[in-house]
């Protein structure tokens, strides 16, 4: 009877695993390897043959002129899409003397470069439209065609650069020397169609891991690949910004978030399931921190929002954290996350807010956005824990926000979710108005949304502080023993691990990003006079 009660059992478990991989087995392509579906991104980026070129590598569902992509010959697709054959070769790193009349699997086959990787290149590069996409489906093949780029190389934040397109994981945009910004979307959301500055009077560009930063003679702009998408322009001398919104997206006054601006009110920005705003404020590296801006004016005119911006004045477009859109499709923002995220867009506007830092466990940067003169850097990051180092010369307090998703730090059991400061448990605060009402002490809010963590910091006084992010380990025990360790690394300065070759690297993307935004300012101040 035990023998016929373990048979029935084994019976049992084969048929639910049967049920669990069929499933599973029915998404796969040939050869096991997934199918691109309507992501793009899974597809077999290595023999073109199967799904993949049945599919036009997942872009002939928007553009019909992707159907048979693999048997075209190279110079007939470039064609077709309006690429210009020798960009195209030089661009793919094929051979300068190669036979245009190869197939696109034949080029696959002999040169190793892939039909999605080919494909993938003129999503991004087409000039030769098809007439009946509109620009939310020509969004949709562009991170498509990105995420298919980013196969094998990680999802974290970083721009790839395409001709005159940024492609980010959170971010998208292509640049005019002009001074024009055009397709800026940010999480799958296009939002504007262009952003021109006045008289932009290009002079130079630098676009580095998270940080796209474009110089004029008298103007800058900034964006980075974060789930902010921060989009900054900063004026050295009068300027008028022109914010032509894309198809579905509304702009309305936020009149309950406060501003010190008479005429620039926060304009809040939506589309489906997102939101962000345009903020007006003081640049906080300008030469005078008291300069007065308050001749910054915003109008909202049909699809059309007009800024006129004085000198040493910031206009900045900034969303709500969200995930890429690829990963999350419909998400709804709950009433404590909109009304923190609103919190710090007023404060921002009123310049009590620091600066801001988002991680995710898929890069190895980390973008900081300043708000003043407030340096945030990572010392230490290792599988949950982060230590961050806090500076600044400023004689009052500043708030400082971290955005962290559940693979930098394990969110499964929010109530283990540690927060020191120079060692000491921080006080919690009840809600994020108490982190701006100042105060001796520090205090901090945090929030848990989506999969992430929205972690305020309220530091009293500066000069050099210390904040650590972690978990309280589980049993008594093992917590005493940690409050141990963590009390002989403040005695001894830094811990051993810190010797070892890497330790000491913190965040490229802040180092370089800041150390940019300086020296970029500097330059926008002396082009100014």
């Amino acid at each position: 009877m035990k023998i016929k009660n373990l048979e029935v059992s084994l019976l049992c478990a084969f048929l639910l695993t049967a049920l669990i991989a069929l499933p599973a087995y029915a998404q796969m392509g040939p050869g096991g390897n997934s199918g691109m579906g309507n992501s793009g991104a899974g597809g077999n980026s290595g023999a073109g043959t199967g799904y993949g070129m049945a599919q036009g590598y997942g872009f002939a569902q928007y553009d019909g002129r992707f159907n048979g992509f693999g048997s075209m010959t190279f110079e007939e697709a470039a064609d077709t899409f309006g690429i210009p054959v020798e960009d195209a070769i030089s661009d793919l790193e094929l051979p300068e003397d190669l036979d245009t009349q190869l197939t696109i699997l034949e080029i696959e086959e002999q040169y190793g470069v892939s039909g999605q990787e080919i494909a993938s290149y003129m999503v991004m590069n087409m000039q030769q439209l098809n007439t009946t996409l509109n620009p939310r489906g020509r969004l949709l093949m562009r991170q498509e065609a990105i995420q298919a780029m980013r196969a094998g190389r990680g999802n974290g934040m970083y721009f790839m650069r395409q001709g005159s397109f940024a492609y980010g994981n959170f971010t998208t945009f292509s640049f005019d020397e002009s001074g024009a910004i055009e397709d800026f979307a940010v999480s799958g959301n296009l939002l504007f169609d262009s952003v021109d500055v006045s008289d932009f009077e290009y002079l130079d560009e630098q676009v580095t891991e998270t940080t796209a930063f474009y110089q004029g003679a008298d103007s800058q702009i900034l964006i980075q690949d974060s789930p902010m998408g921060i989009f900054q322009v900063r004026a050295f001398a009068d300027k008028t910004v022109t914010y032509n919104l894309a198809e579905g997206v509304t702009a309305s006054l936020e009149e309950n978030i406060s501003s010190e601006l008479e005429n620039a009110v926060p304009i809040k920005i939506t589309s489906d399931n997102f939101e962000g705003y345009l903020l007006f404020f003081r640049n906080p590296l300008a030469e005078d921190p008291d300069v007065d801006i308050n001749g910054t004016e915003a109008e909202i005119s049909d699809d059309k929002i007009t800024v006129k911006l004085v000198e040493d004045s910031v206009a900045m477009f900034r969303a709500s954290p969200m995930q890429p859109s690829l990963m999350q499709t419909g998400y709804r923002y709950s009433n404590n996350y909109t009304y923190m995220n609103q919190v710090f867009n007023r404060e921002i506007a009123t310049g009590r807010f620091g600066a801001e830092m988002a991680l995710r466990a898929g890069s190895d940067y980390a973008p900081v956005t300043n708000y003043a003169p407030v340096g945030l850097k990572i010392r230490e990051r290792d599988q949950d824990r982060i230590v961050l180092d806090v500076e600044s010369e400023l004689p009052d307090g500043r708030v400082v926000y971290i955005n962290v998703d559940n693979e930098t730090i394990n969110l499964t059991n929010p109530d283990r979710l540690r927060l020191r400061y120079d060692g000491t448990v921080i006080e919690e605060a009840g809600s994020i108005d108490e982190l701006f009402a100042g105060g001796s002490n520090p205090l901090c809010y945090r929030q848990y949304e989506n999969g992430t963590a929205s972690i305020a910091v309220y530091i009293p006084q500066f000069s050099e502080h210390e904040i650590i992010i972690d978990l309280e380990p589980e049993g008594e025990e093992g917590s005493e023993d940690l409050e141990a360790q963590d009390e002989e690394d403040l005695e001894t300065g830094e811990s051993a691990a810190q010797d070892e070759e890497g330790e000491t690297e913190s965040s490229p993307a802040f180092e370089l990003g800041f150390a940019v935004t300086g020296l970029a300012v500097a330059y926008g101040l002396r082009h100014r006079k």
